[in-house]
């Protein structure tokens, strides 16, 4: 999916969110190649209870070196 965003979509950058106790999730992004760039505080709602996520990213020039 990253390959098709750069290649056909012409996208600059690509990113995704997990939560932040899904320790698999976040591995996942990091073997893709994405760097973790943050935490969005509070960012979902799930069984009533206001979860944390990490934010993943990776830009073109990054995905063209792997």
């Amino acid at each position: 999916m990253i390959g098709f965003g750069f290649g056909e979509l012409k996208l600059h950058r690509i990113y995704a969110t997990c939560d932040q106790r899904n320790i698999g999730s976040a591995r996942v992004l990091e073997k893709v190649g994405m760097i973790k760039g943050g935490r969005i505080r509070e960012h979902l709602l799930i069984k009533d209870e206001w979860r944390d996520s990490y934010l993943y990213s990776i830009l073109e020039q990054e995905w063209e070196r792997t």
